[in-house]
């Protein structure tokens, strides 16, 4: 059997798919370290990618697939199997000291309280912000919950944190 050198090697690696796994990966770490959705993280990143390497990239469910399994992985306990605390039973639970950073008022226990959590970083980009768009919801809240109310602004020109 004849080998071939190196010189003579035939093909070339494509450089837009080395190009879409480093997307994959800063999208990844922008959900990680600014808790955003799997389409926010993903437009962050897209936007600033060459026709080529967008191209590379895999279809929007898949990907979308990938990186809510990475958010999973990231939001495990030190016991790697419950992703999040107990669903409370009682309107008198506490905020678990992991998410307390999280939320940005608790109007204390009882039967009329009031939770928000959010980003600060955020909530300073949504006081900056000249288009809020509004949302509520009844069903995919826990049972223990009245509704959802969640608030999407335009964060620089075209992208929408949490917008799907």
């Amino acid at each position: 059997m004849i080998w071939k050198s190196d010189a003579e090697h035939n093909h070339s690696g494509n450089v837009a798919t080395v190009f879409a796994r480093q997307a994959i990966g800063n999208m990844k770490k922008h959900m990680t370290e600014n808790i955003a959705t799997p389409s926010a993280s993903q437009g962050t990143v897209v936007v600033n990618l060459s026709g080529h390497v967008q191209m590379a990239l895999h279809k929007r469910a898949s990907l979308s697939r990938v990186l809510r399994r990475h958010r999973q992985i990231k939001a495990m306990g030190a016991d790697k199997e419950t992703a999040l605390p107990p669903i409370p039973i009682d309107m008198n639970f506490l905020i678990p000291p992991r998410f307390q950073n999280f939320l940005l008022h608790d109007s204390g226990h009882g039967q009329e309280r009031i939770l928000v959590f959010g980003d600060r970083e955020l909530v300073g980009a949504l006081e900056r912000s000249d288009l809020w768009i509004a949302d509520e919801t009844f069903k995919v809240v826990l049972n223990l919950f009245y509704q959802l109310y969640s608030i999407h602004f335009e964060f620089v020109r075209r992208l929408n944190p949490g917008a799907r």
